[in-house]
């Protein structure tokens, strides 16, 4: 019957993840720590972080005298950013009378802080960046010829992401994010996006088998020369491990959007979703999907506000080498409005109905560990019965990324 033998032989031929394969099947030995021993190693190779660690943990438990394990759990967990547990290990290595200089943390003030950054700065052009539907169909559908037309334009593109994390005893946490995106038309400003968000939120993990977050956000966007509107919603969400490349996310979402210059249109919803992500080595495939129902917030009941939206967004990535990576992914909206698309002059008691599709291709090279540059393509159609929301646009940008 296979087992360590089979995957000490692959690892020994640098078959990583034949060896990883072998280890899941060999379910008869899974009380023997060298086959988890070879497992984590085998993980550590390819760059699997999460899955080296669970191994290297199962380890430790079955084999609590293993130095090395522990020397290589610590540096796992430091590698996570879970510098709390890694002094933990320390500490014991300590009660052993074994030193273990390498877990740079000095004092516990140091203990689970972990700031994180990433900068992108971009340059693109944009063939609808007005989202109109061609000055035809519009004028026909209003009966007037007033409309403009499509506005295409180059564009600069900034992304600041910062990110905080700071863990406490009982494996709680706090997590924070500032995102700034800034989308700067060069023909029209008008067209421009600043768009900021801060969230921040307590959550509570248990490793290898489940996460829970609780952040709140606010998210502030100024477009179409003005500051137009303010999100502040509520967005819980469980993380768990259904084992070492399969992970489901449930999610809900309350949130409440006040729109600065036209406060009839303001509004609030409600959201749950589902996620499947699974990891193969260093590629990964995903579906997600959204139920979010938005019902009007004003007393002045503006055409277009009360909707229900279903959306599916599926994709992957895929490292080709090393340093390549593409990435693929497909979004599906559908919209069910309350309200039919006619207007005073031409009534119309067909009921608006949005179905909104978007694509987006990435090739990414990395150029050393903090700097990668990348080509990306987006493409957008709206497919409605109202005319005015029925366009589609294509923007394809350059650019490169930061990791501080």
């Amino acid at each position: 019957m296979a087992g360590v033998k089979d995957a000490q032989r692959l690892y020994n031929q640098k078959n990583y993840s034949g060896a990883i394969a072998q280890a899941k099947k060999s379910t008869h030995e899974y009380s023997n720590p060298n086959l988890h021993l070879i497992w984590a190693k085998s993980a550590k190779v390819l760059g699997n972080n999460l899955e080296a660690m669970s191994a290297y943990e199962r380890v430790v438990m079955l084999q609590p005298n293993n130095i090395e394990a522990k020397k290589e759990l610590a540096r796992t967990y430091v590698a996570l950013g879970k510098h709390r547990l890694a002094i933990q290990i320390t500490e014991e290595l300590k009660e052993e009378n074994v030193e273990f200089e390498e877990i740079k943390v000095t004092n516990e003030k140091e203990v689970g802080n972990n700031f994180k950054s990433k900068f992108t700065l971009g340059l693109g052009y944009d063939n609808n960046v007005n989202v109109h539907n061609d000055t035809g169909e519009l004028d026909t559908f209003f009966g007037t010829t007033t409309h403009t037309n499509k506005l295409s334009s180059f564009f600069y593109l900034g992304i600041a992401n910062i990110d905080y994390l700071k863990e406490f005893e009982n494996n709680i946490y706090l997590r924070a994010s500032l995102n700034g995106y800034y989308k700067v038309v060069t023909k029209e400003s008008d067209y421009s996006i600043y768009l900021n968000t801060l969230k921040a939120g307590v959550g509570y993990y248990k490793g290898g088998q489940y996460n829970f977050y609780m952040p709140l956000s606010y998210l502030a966007l100024h477009y179409l020369g003005e500051d137009l509107l303010r999100i502040q919603s509520i967005d819980p969400q469980i993380d768990y491990m259904i084992n070492d490349n399969f992970i489901a996310s449930i999610n809900g979402k309350f949130e409440k959007r006040e729109f600065k210059t036209d406060g009839d249109r303001d509004d609030k919803s409600f959201a749950v979703g589902a996620t499947l992500y699974y990891k193969m080595d260093k590629n990964y495939l995903f579906f997600d999907s959204e139920y979010q129902n938005y019902t009007n917030d004003s007393n002045n009941y503006q055409d277009f506000t009360d909707k229900t939206t279903y959306t599916f967004v599926v994709g992957g990535g895929y490292v080709f080498a090393n340093d390549i990576q593409a990435v693929a992914i497909y979004k599906l909206r559908v919209s069910d409005f309350e309200d039919d698309i006619g207007t005073i002059l031409i009534p119309n008691t067909q009921v608006r109905e949005d179905t909104y599709h978007q694509v987006n291709l990435k090739l990414t090279k990395q150029i050393n560990d903090k700097m990668s540059v990348f080509v990306e393509n987006e493409y957008a159609l709206n497919d409605s019965n109202y005319i005015p929301a029925d366009y589609s646009k294509n923007a394809l940008m350059i650019g490169i990324n930061y990791n501080y």
